[in-house]
């Protein structure tokens, strides 16, 4: 499992690997900001990441999560 990490890191590995990947600030709700890639497998994906400022802590299940939803290597947040 990976170690928490703040968002603007997450965000910044996340970028690095696919220059695709989005963040949608005010599609959420709340202090939800959306991360949207175009195309995995065929197909769009998005999930949901609370941030409360960009030194926001992302938790290690919802990093695992984030791995999983998009098909990304387990070592990208390393």
């Amino acid at each position: 499992m990976p170690r928490p990490l703040p968002y603007r890191k997450v965000i910044r590995a996340l970028r690095a690997f696919d220059p695709r990947f989005e963040v949608w600030e005010r599609r959420g709700k709340g202090s939800e900001r959306i991360i949207y890639h175009p195309d995995i497998d065929g197909r769009p994906e998005s999930y949901p990441v609370k941030c409360h400022g960009e030194a926001t802590e992302i938790r290690p299940g919802t990093l695992s999560a984030i791995i999983r939803r998009f098909k990304l290597p387990r070592s990208i947040f390393s």
